[in-house]
This record gives C-alpha cells, structure tokens and sequence, in this order.
C-alpha cells in the first residue's frame, strides 16, 4: 500500500490586504520546501478574500492529497481558534467524507517565533544605533489584537515578559488594537510618563492587517504628542523560523505532543543567560527525553560538582 500523501492546510483570520495575501502565499512556498507535500491557505473570513478551507481542501486533494492537516495560523487561541475554524471543518468533512482530517493547534508561544521576536528587537535596534546592553530608560512594548477571551490576552503578556526576559529588557508593557485593555496609546502614554526615553515595540502579528494598522496609528499619535522614541521592530511575517514553527505544529498533529510541561522550558532550550541549564536531569528524568543530547551535554560538566545544580547552570 503505498503511504498516504497529509498535506497542509493553514486556516487564517481573513483580510483586504494584499500584503497579507502575499505574505500567506511566500509562507506556505518555505513550508512546502520543509514537508515536501501540497501545502496550501484559507481563510474563516473568506467573504474578504477567497479560498474558504472547503474550496482550499479540494485544491489540496486535487494536488495529490489524500489525508489532511489542518492548522488554525492564528497568533493565539481566542474566539476564531475556538469556535469559528472548527466550523469551517464541517463542511470539508461534508463533502470530503473520505478524507482524514487532523487538526491542530495554533503557533502560540513556539520556540522559533520567540527567536524571530527577538532577532527583529537586535536589528531593530541596531538599525537605530542601539545595538548592545538594553540601558533602564528604553522598555519593551509588545502589541496584538486584542481579544474578548482573557486566555488569549494572557498568552500576549506572558510572551512579552518572555521576550524581556530573554532580550535583557527590563520593563515590559503590552498593548492591544482594541477590544480590550490598555489600548496602544494608553499605554505608549504610561511608559512616556513612567521616564522612559526609548521604547521599543514588536508586534504579536503574523500577517500584515488592519489592526496592526490601527496600533501603527496610536503609537505614532503618541509619538507626535509627546516625542517619545519609538524603535519599530515590525511583526513576523513570511520568515523561515515561522515555516518551522509551522512544519512543528504539523508533526505535531500527526504524531501527538510529548512535552512535560511548557513549549519555552528553560531546560529544553538554551536560553540566553541560562543555556546551561538545557539538557539537565531536571529536564524530565535524565533529560533525554526533551533533548536527545542530554546525555552528551551532562557528561561535559560532569567534573563540575554543581552540575546538577539547575539554580548555578
């Protein structure tokens, strides 16, 4: 029996822009060199901008497919993760009956997105001849959408305290387009207030859109207002880290989730400031099973007497 053919399908919010068509298409070109299947895009707001998943799905059967994955490419799990993509799978099961479906889940909080969040905060501020030690009067502001549903705004702040923490950013804001709490102009507003000279803002934001638009107006209405320096570091975007987080979350929803506890485990990744921690017994049992090096990275400090002393890594 010859092995079945999973393609990829991303499932997005929806757009009018262009841009965002375009960035779609470029992601789905780098995530296709990476699984080596037909990769293909929708959208749940498919009044905006054409395909809708069951049209997508039809393409991806016609490419050859005869199994399929799908993946919300949202930033966060809110309202259109939850409800509104899981219905758009009901017509594909329809008029697809035969056609295995695997569902996952959305990028969130991945390794890779968090290494591309902070290589645009380096270049960003190199760009602005900032490049070297963060100094105590620049904070980091980390924008998104906004959401009615408090899991996902809670992931925006948790990934913006990550990636102070990992770029040697003292203070952290995060903001919102709206719906919710503070607006990006209430908050540009507090951190001027607050004494700080620079502020330097990455966007939550996979795709080029309106609401990341809409930030980009209030932040630069505070920026004439009150001539704080804003250092843009921009937004994700069609980059190979993003195809791979992709590629991931693919992998994933074949073949299951085997994390003892959090994508962004300290002694799973080499964290900047912390990379001696990877690979330590603390990391599940021995450590081999979330890092297959473990073993190797254990023997090497072997002759360290507090090698097993995660708090000294």
């Amino acid at each position: 029996m010859a092995p079945m053919t999973t393609a990829l399908l991303l499932i997005g919010h929806g757009t009018r822009n262009p841009d965002a068509i375009d960035e779609i298409a470029a992601l789905c070109d780098l995530v296709r060199e990476r699984l080596d299947v037909p990769v293909g895009y929708s959208w749940v707001e498919h009044d905006l901008a054409p395909p809708s998943p069951v049209e997508a799905a039809k393409a991806l059967v016609g490419e050859g497919a005869d199994a399929l994955v799908t993946l919300p490419f949202l930033a966060f799990a809110a309202g259109h993760t939850k409800t509104d993509v899981p219905e758009e799978l009901d017509p594909v099961r329809e008029e697809l009956p035969e056609l295995p479906l695997h569902h996952g889940t959305v990028l969130g909080l991945h390794p890779r997105l968090v290494d591309l969040a902070r290589r645009r905060l380096t270049d960003a501020r190199e760009r602005a001849g900032l490049s070297g030690e963060v100094p105590a009067d620049e904070a980091l502001l980390v924008t998104g959408p906004g959401s009615s549903d408090p899991d996902a705004n809670g992931e925006l702040a948790k990934a913006a305290r990550f990636l102070a923490e990992t770029s040697g950013h003292r203070w952290a804001e995060i903001a919102y387009a709206g719906v919710t709490w503070p607006k990006a102009d209430e908050a540009a507003r507090r951190l001027h207030g607050a004494g700080f000279a620079t502020v330097t803002r990455f966007s939550w934001s996979l795709l080029a859109g309106v609401l990341e638009q809409r930030v980009d107006g209030m932040i630069d209405g505070v920026r004439e207002e009150t001539g704080l320096a804003v250092v843009d570091a921009g937004r994700f975007g069609p980059e190979p880290e993003v195809a791979e987080a992709v590629a991931d979350r693919y992998h994933e929803a074949l073949h299951g989730k085997a994390l003892s506890n959090c994508d962004l485990c300290q002694f799973r990744l080499p964290l900047p400031g912390r990379e001696g921690r990877a690979g330590l017994p603390s990391a599940g049992g021995t450590g081999e099973r979330v890092r297959a090096d473990a073993a190797a990275i254990q023997a090497e400090r072997a002759d360290d007497p507090n090698y097993l002393n995660w708090k000294k890594a």
